[in-house]
């Protein structure tokens, strides 16, 4: 216990007393009253003091809907999850004060400033500056700097012809993005529930994730795995991304959530990071199985761009938080994407999320923390000596395998079908149909989601 000794000043003169005594002014002058200032930090105190109570209790006692569905609470539902008075009362806490900051209105806001066009005097000095302060590397731009009207076309700037070499040898995954490798391994299903890893020590749903959880889990293929990796963009990186091999995408899905930043503090701070920004996911096959890319949005990064849908929107205001509503659009033909072509592109900079199935003789050749280019070997097969290594499919081995597209009748089928509300039997030929596993994920969408067909 430590005794607090008041002091009370009166009119000219100040009275000292012993030590654990308290001191009284013989003034007769009335005290002052306490200032207004004062009052309200009093009030802010306990109402601090209240919210801190009500998380705790919250806490100890969580709902069913808040162990499903909060990402601040996952730890509960984890294996080695840590008690919740040992951190994931601070962790709900800061998740609260992050929750509060209006991400998704300043990164509009943002999006709105790149897109202002720059008049010819101001681009070359404004861009010069930013190059400056993050380090890009302007002599691998496709054109001068006054050619980019505004910062947005600046940040998503194509590389020249030849600046990047890509490795296609068939045993080896190249990289999809310049980045710093953030996390890689094999996708965590030993209590049932499939989880990544955002960082060390922080996981999370892979059907919160993705929306679902693959084929792979429910029907196993000896000899195989399902392998994670997650890249982070800086700010000064080439923002565009690219095919890591060659592949079918068969469907896209949209999640409209926060845009949290991805630095380090806010990684380690919100466990459940990835599956509360806004993202997009493209799903499809591959020779060896499931083959997912996903790119996840930021604070000022929430414009996605994907190449196969270039009207599609995202940071819209009237969209969903997390919890809400999975945008999936099933794609009626096969796109069939080489090793390198472009895919997607983000302003600014952000994240890349690699889910695939693979051979269990796959190993990832960059470590956590290491930088890394698009077109670089990222990972390969590395089969034993007496065995017959494993390779990625070419593009004409897909196109090979593909079934057969609709022809110009099973065209005007499906759209009238779709007018008439029922789909016309087609008697020519059979209508390209999603693979059989992504088909059978989609019927059960992870557990904060409901879907809506674009």
């Amino acid at each position: 216990m430590f005794r607090v000794a008041s002091l009370s000043m009166a009119r000219g003169s100040v009275l000292r007393a012993k030590q654990g005594c308290r001191l009284q002014s013989t003034s007769t002058a009335p005290a002052p009253k306490a200032s207004f200032g004062k009052l309200v930090g009093r009030v802010g105190g306990a109402g601090v003091l209240l919210v801190a109570g009500m998380q705790l209790y919250q806490l100890n006692n969580p709902t069913e809907n808040e162990l499903l569905f909060n990402p601040a609470t996952v730890f509960a539902r984890l294996p080695g999850a840590k008690t919740p008075l040992e951190e994931t009362m601070a962790s709900e806490l800061q998740y609260m004060g992050l929750s509060v900051i209006p991400y998704r209105g300043i990164s509009r806001l943002w999006g709105f400033v790149n897109d202002i066009e720059l008049p010819m005097w101001a681009r070359e000095p404004v861009y010069k500056a930013w190059t400056y302060a993050f380090d890009c590397q302007l002599h691998e731009m496709k054109y001068p700097l006054k050619e980019y009207r505004n910062l947005g076309e600046f940040f998503s700037r194509p590389l020249k012809e030849g600046a990047r070499v890509i490795d296609r040898d068939p045993r080896v995954m190249s990289s999809p993005v310049d980045g710093r490798m953030a996390t890689i391994g094999v996708v965590d299903g030993s209590s049932g529930i499939p989880v990544l890893e955002q960082i060390k020590g922080a996981r999370y749903r892979m059907d919160e994730f993705l929306g679902s959880i693959p084929d792979f889990f429910t029907n196993p293929t000896p000899g195989k795995r399902l392998y994670h990796c997650v890249i982070y963009l800086a700010p000064g990186d080439y923002h565009r991304i690219h095919s890591p091999i060659d592949w079918s995408v068969e469907e896209r899905r949209h999640f409209p959530g926060n845009l949290f930043p991805v630095n380090k503090f806010a990684v380690n701070l919100v466990p459940s990071l990835f599956t509360a920004n806004e993202r997009v996911a493209l799903l499809g096959q591959w020779k060896h199985g499931f083959y997912s890319l996903t790119a996840v949005g930021a604070t000022n990064v929430g414009s996605i761009g994907i190449d196969l849908e270039p009207d599609l929107v995202t940071n819209l205001g009237s969209q969903d938080r997390l919890g809400g509503t999975c945008l999936s659009k099933v794609y009626d033909a096969q796109h069939l994407v080489s090793r390198g072509d472009q895919v997607a592109q983000f302003k600014l900079g952000s994240t890349v999320v690699l889910v695939f199935e693979a051979p269990d003789d796959f190993e990832f050749t960059v470590q956590p923390g290491e930088k890394i280019r698009f077109g670089q070997p990222m990972g390969q097969f590395t089969a034993p000596d007496a065995e017959e290594p494993s390779t990625f499919p070419s593009t004409a081995e897909l196109i090979k395998h593909a079934p057969p597209s609709r022809s110009y009748f099973g065209e005007v089928s499906h759209l009238l079908g779709k007018v008439f509300g029922s789909a016309l039997q087609e008697t020519t030929e059979k209508a390209l149909s999603p693979d059989a596993s992504l088909a059978k994920s989609r019927e059960s969408l992870g557990p904060a989601y409901t879907t809506k067909d674009e």
